[in-house]
């Protein structure tokens, strides 16, 4: 963009124009003294060489004193608007006129009528017209009042003269009054393009100053991303090809950049036979459709997909991907920001298969040892003595607590194989919240903590597992019972709520929403650490409090939980503070 027009100074124009224009130059222009000043002196010429006649020298004299006083009025004044626009100055010079008229005898003088008819046209006031003709015959009766007429015609002149000056002076008038106003607008546009120019400028700053932000942000965003080695960040048009390819996408797919960016799709680097599997269970169109479907639908997808590199192989890797807009906001495209989970997803694959089989592995002389156990407690020919049945007892317990961390073991591989079935049908969750409440009387009462239940007299209702239901409120209530000192308070409640379209969980109806039972185990324990809160369902996590006051556990609960609600199509939600308690709210559909 051409800033040349910008440049321009806001006073350049005509200086003519600009004198106009401007306050003060405008009546100084045209009523200025200079044109009767010219008059007045060659008038004063001619009777001093002789060529005018003096027929009466003390009019003569006196129309020359009274010329001069009036110019050197409008000499002296000639900038003042009050003096320049009045009417005096140019009488004061038609006055002059009709003496040096009376004085002369001559129609010659008749020429100094110039200055003062000029100057009354040109005021703004019509009262300029009328004394211009009234003046104007005065000049032409003036040496008939003088003295006798002289010449036969001076009625014609008195008459003609006047309608001469009147339709002359009209004219001028009429043109003055035009210039005028013509002269005003050019100054009123000259002040908008003034400020139109001005504005302009500021514009083109303010586009300059965000050319050049942008074009820093731009350059810092190529660099961050150009920094980013161990990532892959790619992203496309909306129909897949490759725009942007960064230097961890070359790493982790052995692709340079120059030989993809607007050459290749996204797809290249995709099974097909992934994507086609994604799009029939997403039952939407196959390629990018089915890669992006999520995304489009949520806002962006976190999920695992496989890459295929330049020399074949395949990368498990976690994609997350968000559309792209332009600077209008339209939909311009997609990113994909990968990390490589290969070797992550491999790990964890190899430690879900070495809980299996150590569980299993367990499970069998764990079953064995209680079987015996069983055998000899219960063995009516050799009686145990108190002493014994009380070691045999400590024995069975830690036996049937390694059988339930091996039972917790073999279902969190379940869930991370997604082997993990449920037995669906009606539940009733109040009867699973009493069946909890029972479970954990003996050891509430034991740690001096108070359980109180509070269900629905009629139920409530929902689809599901009953035994994983149970299981899931059985860890909870536990969970509850460790966590709170001695004269603490667990609440068991059970109640209606809805949970809205866009998930929150509410406790009255509002539109579009569908009732959930919202199921609470609110204690008044020690509560967890704020920074700790989010990892929670983590398996094999406990807190840091936990750890500090040794309470038992091996952090498998919360994850067994989690799932089992999730496999429900249910949410669990925990609210907490440190030193104040813990509120862990399941939502579970209720059955239709």
């Amino acid at each position: 963009m051409s800033l040349a027009v910008l440049d321009r100074r806001q006073d350049a124009g005509d200086p003519w124009i600009r004198r106009l224009t401007e306050p003060a130059g405008r009546p100084a222009a045209v009523h200025g003294p200079l044109l009767c000043t010219v008059l007045h002196t060659a008038a004063a010429l001619l009777l001093l060489t002789g060529a005018l006649p003096v027929v009466d020298r003390g009019l003569v004299l006196a129309g020359l004193a009274a010329a001069s006083a009036a110019t050197g009025v409008a000499w002296t004044a000639r900038r003042s608007r009050s003096v320049v626009g009045s009417l005096a100055v140019p009488a004061a010079h038609l006055g002059a006129v009709a003496l040096l008229h009376a004085g002369t005898g001559s129609a010659t003088t008749l020429f100094l009528l110039v200055g003062p008819l000029w100057a009354l046209a040109t005021l703004p006031d019509r009262r300029g017209v009328l004394v211009a003709v009234l003046g104007t015959t005065a000049v032409l009766a003036a040496p008939a009042l003088a003295g006798p007429p002289t010449a036969d015609d001076l009625p014609g002149a008195l008459l003609l003269g006047p309608l001469a000056v009147a339709v002359g002076t009209a004219a001028v008038h009429g043109s003055s009054r035009r210039l005028a106003a013509q002269s005003h607008r050019i100054a009123q546009l000259q002040r908008e393009q003034a400020a139109l120019l001005a504005q302009v400028q500021s514009r083109a700053d303010e586009l300059d100053t965000a050319s050049r932000i942008l074009a820093a942000r731009a350059q810092t965003m190529t660099s961050v991303i150009d920094a980013v080695t161990e990532q892959s960040i790619i992203g496309t048009d909306r129909d897949g090809t490759i725009r942007v390819w960064n230097p961890g996408a070359e790493k982790m797919l052995g692709v340079p950049r120059p030989d993809v960016v607007r050459t290749r799709s996204i797809l290249d680097f995709h099974l097909p036979e992934e994507l086609a599997a994604a799009a029939e269970d997403r039952g939407c169109g196959t390629g990018l459709e089915a890669l992006v479907h999520a995304a489009r639908q949520h806002g962006s997808d976190v999920r695992d997909w496989t890459y295929v590199a330049a020399d074949g192989s395949h990368r498990t890797v976690s994609v997350a991907i968000t559309p792209r807009s332009d600077d209008r906001g339209v939909h311009a495209g997609w990113n994909f920001v990968g990390t490589d989970m290969t070797e992550a997803r491999a790990t964890e694959r190899l430690k879900d298969q070495f809980v299996s089989l150590i569980s299993h592995e367990l499970r069998t002389p764990l079953s064995s040892i209680l079987g015996y156990l069983e055998l000899v407690m219960d063995d009516e020919d050799q009686p145990l003595t108190d002493e014994q049945r009380q070691y045999l007892s400590t024995v069975e317990r830690n036996a049937q607590r390694l059988l339930r961390l091996v039972g917790d073991l073999l279902f969190t591989a379940q869930v991370e194989s997604g082997r993990f079935t449920l037995q669906p049908a009606d539940v009733d969750l109040a009867g699973v919240v009493r069946a909890a409440e029972e479970t954990a009387r003996v050891a509430a009462a034991s740690a001096g903590v108070q359980i109180v239940v509070d269900v629905p007299e009629d139920g409530l209702v929902v689809a599901g597992d009953a035994v994983r239901l149970g299981q899931a409120c059985d860890n909870l209530v536990s969970n509850a019972v460790k966590f709170t000192p001695a004269g603490g308070r667990i609440d068991l409640a059970l109640r209606r709520g809805w949970r809205t379209p866009d998930g929150a969980v509410v406790d009255h109806r509002s539109q579009d929403a569908v009732p959930v039972a919202l199921l609470s185990v609110a204690d008044t324990g020690m509560g967890i650490p704020a920074g700790e809160q989010g990892q929670m369902f983590t398996r094999f996590f406990r807190t840091s409090n936990a750890q500090r006051n040794a309470v038992p556990g091996v952090g498998l609960g919360l994850t067994i939980t989690k799932a089992i609600t999730t496999a429900h199509g249910g949410t669990l939600d925990l609210v907490s503070a440190e030193g104040v308690g813990t509120t862990f709210t399941m939502a579970l559909p209720v059955a239709g």
